[in-house]
């Protein structure tokens, strides 16, 4: 006799496929505003196992796109400190320490406040912006060169200092409030109040410098409000909170077949799975969301939905122990100079690791029969810390997969989130951009949401207090992040 074919069949109103940052932020913030039963679902054995896991843990506010023609991209991390501060900070109260602070007399600027156990490390990426003096500029035989660094400079220190800065107070009516993106454009002082020249930076600029067998360059160096954060606590917190407000997460999950009414509007009936014990299970919903990242396409593809997306690969070296102590990032017209610095700190049990993380701006098409190149990257090192210093380290290499989406214009690589719905469908795509961008990814499928499905929403009492029931379970639901799982498998 052949064995019963059985499949479950679970209802819930919402399922979110994905278990990144954007898909348990959506859950997160969508389980506490409603009374909704909510289900997310990851093909990995743990949530945040994949790029949002992967990356550097940079917090972006802007600075890195500061330069940028377009300005698009600095004022959605500008917005995103925004969204941060008025629907996190005050209910993740002990772990979210980004908030206003009074830098002059009834004059509010975002900042990070010192916490240990926080989100964000208070410690600032200080960007390094080159002048006409040095070595990229040198090299150069174009005269537009030059003239196309002291344009970047100009958008650069005009920008951080009208969002950052003196220009713009951010407490408007006991609320937080970002400048706009006009009041960003029209500001063009150069007198930047965020120049902050340390030791540490003038001492790797000079090593920098030295290796072109240039004496002395000058630097740009402004500390901003940027930092380096801890990806893997803000998921676990966001799960931890998913789990007080009864979101149910099931990994190793992976979808066979969406079964869709294609008849007039598309709407998904179901969802086929296989469960992680082979199990078939048969999922529906009154919403479906895909905040998946790599992987995509085949969804988009069933739905019919228009977007273009590009995958590419980036590289990350790692570095035990860190090399300094400063986050630093080189910004240039020449791509082949562009170079971060980051200092992560983890703990596992009484033994602490403190490590660098290096990368630049290389990327290598999804598609690519050859890895990423990592050369440029340890060339770079060689030239800030020297060889002896570098390669006295443990160092590992490791390659992340980012999926973007692409706008029309001339087909650019687009760093700002995206999400796409029909209003007469069930399902909502999502794609977060950065990890930063979260809290804004959150709110805006939050609103998008409640034209989509009926239900009333809730306040949430704040702010959020954890347990060690919760915490445990989060633990275990969320994956280390990538360099720690290389400390441990060495």
């Amino acid at each position: 006799m052949k064995p019963l074919q059985v499949s479950e069949i679970e209802y819930v109103d919402v399922v979110v496929i994905g278990g990144g940052i954007a898909g348990v932020a959506i859950a997160e913030f969508l389980s506490r505003h409603s009374n909704l039963s909510i289900k997310l679902l990851e093909k990995a054995p743990q949530l945040g196992n994949l790029a949002s896991g992967k990356l550097e843990g940079w917090y972006h506010t802007g600075a890195l796109y500061s330069g940028q023609d377009d300005a698009q991209t600095f004022i959605n991390c500008v917005n995103g400190v925004e969204d941060l501060i008025n629907l996190y900070t005050p209910y993740f109260k002990e772990q979210c320490n980004v908030s206003l602070k009074e830098k002059e007399t009834n004059f509010f600027s975002p900042a990070i406040i010192p916490n240990p156990k926080g989100w964000f490390n208070d410690a600032p990426v200080y960007l390094i912006h080159p002048q006409e003096d040095a070595p990229e500029i040198r090299s150069s035989r174009l005269k537009s060169d030059s003239i196309q660094i002291n344009i970047q400079r100009n958008r650069v220190l005009g920008r951080l200092e009208a969002a950052y800065g003196r220009q713009h107070n951010w407490l408007v009516n006991n609320q937080c409030l970002a400048p706009t993106y006009k009041q960003v454009e029209n500001y063009e002082g150069l007198n930047c109040s965020l120049k902050n020249p340390t030791e540490t930076l003038q001492k790797l600029c000079h090593q920098f410098d030295l290796s072109y067998d240039i004496e002395t360059a000058n630097y740009d160096l402004i500390k901003t409000l940027d930092c380096s954060m801890h990806t893997s606590n803000i998921l676990k917190d966001l799960v931890a909170s998913c789990l007080s407000h009864g979101v149910t997460f099931e990994t190793g999950v992976k979808i066979d077949k969406l079964l869709i009414d294609s008849y007039g509007k598309i709407r998904i009936k179901s969802l086929l799975c296989e469960t992680q014990e082979c199990r078939s299970k048969r999922l529906k919903a009154n919403l479906f969301i895909f905040a998946v990242g790599e992987g995509f396409e085949p969804f988009l593809k069933e739905l019919q939905v228009r977007a273009k997306l590009k995958r590419s690969r980036s590289a990350m070296v790692v570095a035990y122990p860190a090399l300094v102590d400063t986050n630093f990032v080189r910004m240039s017209t020449k791509n082949r100079f562009h170079f971060n610095h980051f200092v992560q700190q983890r703990e596992l049990g009484d033994e602490k690791y403190i490590y660098s993380l290096l990368a630049d701006s290389g990327y290598a098409n999804d598609d690519s029969i050859h890895g990423v190149d990592i050369e440029p990257i340890l060339e770079s090192a060689e030239r800030y810390f020297g060889k002896e210093k570098l390669y006295s380290r443990q160092l590992y290499s490791y390659e992340c997969v980012k999926t973007e989406f692409i706008s029309q214009e001339e087909q650019k690589r687009r760093y700002s989130y995206w999400i796409e719905s029909d209003n007469d469908s069930n399902y909502l795509c999502v794609l977060p951009g950065k990890f930063s961008f979260f809290p804004t990814v959150a709110y805006q499928a939050y609103q998008r949401i409640k034209t989509l499905i009926d239900f009333e929403e809730s306040q949430p009492k704040l702010p959020f207090q954890s347990n060690l029931n919760l915490e445990k379970q989060a633990n275990q639901l969320v994956a280390d992040s990538y360099p720690m799982q290389i400390f441990l498998a060495n």
